[in-house]
């Protein structure tokens, strides 16, 4: 199968999965909201976010040994072997720390988020059952790090959906029963056990499941996954404190029932966020394996295409997130759930700001060097912090989201892209061409369509529906004629031509 055929299958198996996790999370919090109160629904959004920040603890080894497995089976058998072992022992030491973690952290849940004491027996208790679930989770996910390394992203994709389908079935079951804020440990019990299941009989049935023996285990293996791990754990805690702070500090600076109204809104945002980043994650291993074969100027090529498509389609998505927010979070929720159209503006750049570090910085972790660029992402999640903290305090909810955009222009951004540019051998200056155009004519063209169509916004859903069609037209045009080159624009009508042929071919005359 050639990368073109690959990537698309991995892409659309990708947004598959989203489109039924995605449904199955619509469902599932309006029946949520039905049965638990704000704060109730406010505390275990916190919980959640909390609990992601405790994988910090795995200190990157979960990517380094995705990244290191996929260069050991090029080597052959053997050095699989040991890297597999090498990554089960990493695996459980790494389990072992985060649940020590979890239990240290749990006594004081009641004084971070200032809660009642009924509230806080209850956060605590669901915390900690919560906790061990994902840490259990985070030992058999190295089942899908093999499959990850065998390039079975379609298979990972589609198991997921299916789970989260078995953890929205059991979710409402257990709500109907009354089990109240224990439905999600319920639920997620459930789902755990059908990934993991099915990772292992597929990973068997592929033979991605190493041969353990600790006559295989070796220090230079281990050395190698903490090495890189390290390197990559600044990066996975750039990109958990920027993804997953908001609510945390929105739980310290603000009300629970603002928190609440922030958790609904930024779930759709999260949801777009991961349906654009499975454009390059699913790329990612496809171009880990080029560079693993020394392929530099193909990973170069489908790089920037793999770009085009994302930084595109965030400033899409931002546009439309913008137009349809009110209508959408109303008919879903409530209408008291629907945020100021400032604060929908910020908010709708989470994941283009996140998209365009994932690119442009995190895109080392490819050729191993992210160590490159960590001092400058400690700096920038020191900035960050700052900012939401002193601009939370200040203003509120848009000081929390202006701090999101603001971190990036004195972040790590412009050190990525010198690094970037060594291995990657795409200079800095075609860097920010590339980012230039993908990004200034959409912004611009859109604040002047919502400029000029400000009466269309306010004429309900026929009006919002307009704009999004011209937004959309908009959109087409910019980015046929500006962001596709001639090679590119070629391609595109050499696809249209044989899609047509195809279809005439099966007319019968």
């Amino acid at each position: 199968m050639n990368i073109k055929t690959h990537l698309t299958k991995t892409i659309a198996s990708s947004w598959f999965s989203l489109i039924v996790t995605s449904i199955c999370q619509l469902v599932m919090i309006p029946v949520a909201l039905a049965v638990l109160s704000k704060a109730d629904f406010a505390l275990y959004a916190i919980i959640t976010q909390l609990l992601m920040a405790v994988m910090l603890a795995e200190i990157g080894a979960r990517s380094a040994c995705a990244r290191l497995l996929i260069d050991a089976r090029v080597k052959g058998k053997d050095a699989y072997d040991r890297m597999w072992v090498a990554s089960v022992c990493v695996y459980c030491v790494q389990a072992l720390l985060m649940l020590i973690i979890i239990l240290a952290v749990a006594p004081f849940l009641a004084e971070l988020f200032h809660l009642a004491p009924e509230e806080s027996q209850l956060a605590r208790s669901i915390f900690i059952v919560v906790g061990l679930i994902n840490t259990a989770n985070y030992v058999f996910s190295i089942l899908a790090t093999a499959l990850l390394a065998g390039q079975r992203l379609n298979q990972i994709n589609m198991y997921g959906a299916i789970s989260m389908v078995l953890q929205m079935i059991v979710f409402i079951l257990a709500l109907k029963m009354g089990a109240g804020l224990w439905a999600y440990p319920i639920a997620l019990v459930s789902s755990t056990l059908c990934t993991q299941i099915l990772s292992l009989i597929l990973a068997l049935k592929h033979n991605l499941v190493g041969h353990f023996s600790f006559a295989l285990f070796s220090w230079i293996e281990m050395k190698e996954v903490f090495s890189l791990g390290f390197d990559v754990f600044v990066a996975a805690m750039f990109s958990m404190v920027m993804g997953n702070s908001l609510l945390i500090l929105s739980g310290h600076l603000l009300t629970l029932e603002q928190t609440a109204i922030l958790a609904i809104n930024l779930k759709l945002v999260s949801m777009m966020t991961q349906i654009l980043q499975r454009i390059p994650g699913s790329a990612s291993p496809i171009l880990m394996q080029l560079v693993s074969e020394g392929k530099n100027p193909q990973f170069g090529k489908w790089w920037e295409f793999v770009t085009k498509m994302t930084i595109s389609m965030a400033l899409l998505a931002a546009g439309m997130f913008i137009l349809w927010n009110k209508a959408v979070v109303s008919a879903w929720t409530s209408p008291d759930m629907v945020m100021p159209l400032a604060s929908v503006a910020l908010l709708s750049l989470i994941p283009f700001r996140y998209l365009v570090h994932y690119q442009f910085v995190n895109t080392l972790t490819v050729y191993k060097e992210i160590r490159k660029v960590k001092l400058m992402l400690v700096w920038e999640i020191v900035l960050y912090i700052s900012l939401a903290y002193g601009l939370g305090k200040a203003f509120g909810l848009n000081g929390l989201l202006a701090a999101n955009i603001l971190s990036m222009l004195g972040g790590a951004l412009i050190g990525g892209m010198k690094w970037f540019a060594v291995f990657s051998e795409i200079p800095v200056r075609r860097q920010v061409v590339l980012l230039s155009k993908l990004t200034l004519p959409l912004v611009l063209s859109f604040a002047i369509l919502s400029l000029a169509g400000e009466r269309l916004l306010n004429d309900g859903i026929i009006g919002t529906a307009t704009l999004s069609l011209i937004w959309g037209a908009v959109f087409t045009a910019i980015g046929y004629f500006v962001l596709l080159n001639d090679a590119e624009r070629d391609s595109f009508w050499k696809i249209l031509n044989s899609l047509r042929k195809h279809r005439l071919s099966k007319v019968k005359i």
